[in-house]
């Protein structure tokens, strides 16, 4: 059998080792992460778990005086992957794109 890169002839036998069985404990509990946790995933997609107090300061330090006017906005991976390889602002970027 030839090299797939064409250098040469493949003449070891090598044998087929499974891969170990994946963590179960997680699997069993549903994740690696208990109970409700919100995490903060800022512009640079840095990511960090966040506290309701934490959330709430946030808002503030924005200026977001009314809850409501915020709003939800539904984007794709690719988009998000785009966005990261063309700058620093990926959210602001994606999110903020007409």
């Amino acid at each position: 059998m030839l090299c797939p890169t064409g250098k040469g002839r493949m003449t070891e036998v090598l044998h087929y080792v499974a891969p170990e069985a994946p963590n179960t404990r997680a699997l069993v509990e549903g994740g690696f992460v208990r109970g409700v946790v919100t995490y903060l995933v800022m512009d640079n997609l840095k990511v960090m778990p966040m506290s309701t107090i934490s959330t709430i300061t946030l808002l503030n330090n924005d200026n977001v005086k009314d809850i409501g006017a915020l709003e939800e906005k539904i984007v794709y991976g690719l988009d998000l992957l785009q966005a990261s390889l063309e700058c620093k602002g990926t959210l602001t970027s994606v999110f903020l794109r007409n």
